[in-house]
């Protein structure tokens, strides 16, 4: 759970709920509510009887006095997965290339300054890692996030690499940054190495509306230790034909 605060408390106290119960696997009372954000019971009870009033949270009949994540969460959850029109076109792609490289895939797209996984395909061989749809990581954490960025105009890496990571122009994680999203933009395809999770690696391609402007990225997480630049230079092949046939059908 994120737990940085802002300047309105009660928005941090109903996240913090939220991804409390999110991630439980079963009902929680206010108290264990409590105990576990550190939110002084009379606060949360005024929240939770507010996340309620939205049906953002819902009691739970199975355990006395007992809240869990509530219907509207679902409502909103699905408008905004249903609003990616890509979204239909990845499956068969995908399929294909899965059954090229025997590879999960996956389909992320840009929010904000993160990228979020919205879709994938596991293959039988490649499914040990923890990357689930609505896993949301920094551009320069993923290969996916580094594929996006790098097809953006240049003036929007510096203002994420100073304004977002908070960057210094002359330090070397800037230029190393920016020197990675240069030869990504040139070669078509980025890679990740262990940010997220590791023995993981991963390639990626981006997904370009009829302006060129990046609108997702297809990946393929590679369980290694260590991704030859022939291999990515293999496997990226493929990725680049399943990006191109999957920005074709992009509106």
């Amino acid at each position: 759970m994120n737990s940085e605060k802002t300047k309105a408390p009660a928005v941090d106290h109903s996240v913090m709920i939220l991804d409390l119960l999110a991630a439980s696997s079963y009902p929680l009372t206010l108290s264990e509510i409590c105990e576990d954000t550190g939110i002084a019971p009379a606060t949360g009870h005024r929240v939770i009887n507010s996340l309620l009033h939205h049906q953002l949270v819902a009691q739970d009949p199975g355990r006395k006095k007992s809240y869990c994540i509530g219907s509207r969460i679902f409502q909103i959850s699905s408008t905004i997965y249903n609003k990616q029109s890509v979204i239909p076109f990845f499956y068969p792609i995908a399929e294909i290339l899965k059954n090229e490289i025997h590879k999960s895939i996956f389909l992320s797209v840009p929010i904000g300054s993160k990228v979020v996984v919205v879709s994938k395909v596991d293959s039988s061989s490649n499914n040990n890692f923890s990357i689930y749809i609505g896993k949301t990581m920094g551009f320069n954490e993923a290969a996916a996030g580094k594929a996006i960025l790098a097809m953006r105009p240049e003036a929007s890496w510096k203002y994420y690499l100073e304004k977002e990571l908070c960057l210094a122009r002359e330090g070397n994680s800037y230029e190393g940054l920016m020197s990675e999203l240069q030869r990504t933009r040139r070669l078509g395809y980025a890679t990740s190495s262990g940010e997220t999770q590791k023995g993981m690696n991963c390639l990626a391609t981006p997904v370009l509306n009829f302006r060129n402007e990046p609108i997702a990225a297809i990946s393929a997480a590679i369980s290694s230790d260590f991704l030859s630049a022939q291999d990515a230079r293999d496997y990226s092949k493929f990725l680049v034909q399943a990006a191109r046939q999957l920005s074709s059908r992009v509106i």
